[in-house]
C-alpha cells in the first residue's frame, strides 16, 4: 500500500462498493431467514410445549412429604 493520500473519488467509489456488497449480504441473509422461518417456528413450538409438559409433570409428581 502506498502512503499517498487517496483522492476523494476513490474513497467515494470504495464506500459505494462496500455499501452495495453490505446491502446484498443483508438481503441474502434476510432471504435465508425467511426460508428457515417455518422450521424455526416449529422447533420453538416443540421446545415450549416440551417445557410446559415437563413443568406440569414435575408439579404433579413432586411430593412434599
Amino acid at each position: 500500500m502506498d502512503n499517498q493520500p487517496r483522492r476523494w473519488l476513490e474513497r467515494l467509489l470504495e464506500a459505494a462498493v462496500i455499501l452495495a456488497v453490505s446491502l446484498y449480504l443483508i438481503r441474502l441473509a434476510a432471504c435465508y431467514f425467511a426460508e428457515a422461518l417455518p422450521f424455526i417456528i416449529i422447533v420453538v413450538t416443540i421446545v415450549v410445549v416440551g417445557i410446559v409438559v415437563y413443568r406440569i409433570w414435575k408439579r404433579n409428581h413432586d411430593s412434599n412429604w
